[in-house]
């Protein structure tokens, strides 16, 4: 309740104050990391994944689901007011199918991180490389040493 209320860490905001919130989500059969996009205004998320290949749609709007169902119940009891919000039981999950792909395996934490990076910077997801991933991966562990994030 804090984190959409914008008491969580420094710097946060309130949900109400922004249109998107990303969220990493793990799918645990799969062993794999996708990027959630909580859509406040449309009511949805979305899913962006950078292995289309390896998970179903149905697959993945089954884990999601209970993200789907509690969102709306989250933001009724945290006094979450938006521009003409429809508090609909359940949103839609939508299965992103032209992000930016990974080559092989063990590069999917890197692709959520990128597509979090892109979309809030409103870069254009397919200027994200896999040929850059060694570069994205120096780049997050300076940032990490200089405490940038």
């Amino acid at each position: 309740m804090g984190m959409i209320k914008g008491e969580g860490p420094r710097l946060a905001k309130s949900w109400s104050s922004v249109n998107h919130v990303c969220l990493p989500f793990n799918l645990q059969r799969q062993k794999h990391w996708i990027l959630l996009v909580v859509e406040l205004k449309e009511c949805e998320i979305r899913a962006y994944d950078s292995k289309v290949d390896m998970c179903r749609t149905q697959a993945i709007q089954r884990a999601v689901q209970p993200v789907a169902k509690m969102l709306p119940q989250l933001l009724k009891e945290s006094g979450y007011i938006g521009n003409g919000l429809l508090l609909k039981t359940e949103w839609p999950i939508i299965h992103v199918m032209d992000a930016p792909q990974q080559v092989g395996g063990g590069d999917c934490g890197m692709y959520i991180l990128k597509y979090c990076e892109f979309l809030t910077s409103i870069v254009d997801l397919a200027k994200i490389s896999h040929d850059a991933m060694p570069f994205y991966r120096l780049k997050l562990a300076v940032q990490l040493l200089q405490g940038y994030w």
